[in-house]
């Protein structure tokens, strides 16, 4: 069976059993697409499978044009010496 993407977006909910048949062909025409798929199990939401945006990110968080994910680094100061004094100087003369 081969799916084409202009038929993925019908395809909202999917019981598991037939995700595990089709799998093969539903993941590359996602990836064109961009639609999502629920699957699920007896009727209830189990697991929802969504393609990866290949399009690269402006922002810190997230995929970047060359795959490479990149976070910053959570034990730097966010703000400089000169900003952090100017924030607590800021705070005193407004709390008195």
């Amino acid at each position: 069976m081969s799916l084409t993407p202009d038929a993925l977006p019908d395809v909202k909910r999917i019981p598991i059993s037939e995700f595990r048949q089709k799998c093969l062909a539903l993941l590359p025409a996602m990836a064109e697409s961009g639609a999502e798929i629920i699957i699920t199990r007896r009727g209830k939401p189990l697991a929802v499978v969504s393609p990866i945006n290949q399009g690269g990110s402006n922002t810190i968080y997230g995929l970047y044009s060359d795959g490479d994910i990149v976070y910053p680094d959570p034990t730097a100061p966010y703000y400089s010496n000169e900003e952090w004094d100017e924030i607590v100087d800021a705070w005193d003369a407004n709390t008195g």
